[in-house]
């Protein structure tokens, strides 16, 4: 079985539609951040739904839904919090909302006998804490084979001995330094994961975002420039 591993979409349905559009898979799994940052919040969410991804919550989804803080990195909150309320709150449908904040936080699954473990941050900080791959190494994995991460925006694979752990980095909004949607494939017969990067039309989602948050121009253009660069 192939299964596509996304995360951090954060409302960029080109960059999205692009990763479906080049890839083959018969599961897909999302570990969180379908909102916030990016202006089609709603069309992201729809698209999900429609594929039957399997997802798990992000902060950014929580904050959205529950009206919780995020509890983004200094550099970003501010447009984590105006991009909530000039795009995802107006943008969405109080029912979408809802529906949003109704997943788990943490999601076990078993392809045969590989098990796998779906989770937006961190074990025991499922929501916020940002696990790098040099903390990555370090991480005790119990009751899973597998291990998906998501939160830093950084794709990654630690697999040493028994700790087998994925962060597909981000669809939406990267910040390796390759403005490409980021994404990986699980072969759950090999046991194998294939990082992917797709390429998208990223000034139709900066003339959105202008239009939609064009006077916040200090917010606008931070994240103009992360959507260009992906850093």
């Amino acid at each position: 079985m192939k299964v596509l591993l996304i995360s951090d979409v954060h409302s960029n349905l080109p960059a999205l539609d692009a990763v479906l559009s080049k890839t083959s898979y018969d599961d897909v799994l999302f570990m969180g951040d379908a909102v916030d940052y990016g202006p089609f919040p709603f069309e992201v969410y729809s698209r999900l739904k429609r594929i039957k991804a399997k997802r798990v919550l992000g902060n950014h989804d929580v904050a959205a839904a529950l009206g919780l803080d995020c509890r983004s990195s200094p550099r970003t909150h501010e447009a984590a919090v105006r991009t909530r309320e000039r795009i995802t709150f107006q943008r969405m449908p109080r029912r979408a909302l809802q529906a949003l904040g109704k997943a788990e936080k943490t999601l076990d699954l078993a392809y045969g006998d590989l098990k796998v473990r779906v989770l937006h941050a961190s074990p025991g900080d499922e929501l916020y804490r940002y696990i790098t791959k040099e903390e990555a190494a370090k991480l005790e994995v119990r009751g899973a084979n597998l291990l998906l991460l998501g939160h830093t925006h950084v794709p990654y694979e630690i697999k040493d001995g028994s700790r087998w752990i994925v962060n597909p980095g981000s669809v939406g909004m990267p910040k390796d330094g390759d403005p490409r949607a980021s994404y990986a494939i699980l072969d759950t017969s090999t046991r194998e994961v294939l990082f992917g990067r797709a390429e998208y039309d990223v000034e139709r989602v900066v003339a959105k975002l202008r239009e939609l948050i064009g006077d916040e121009v200090p917010i606008c253009e931070l994240l103009v420039r992360t959507l260009r660069t992906g850093s």
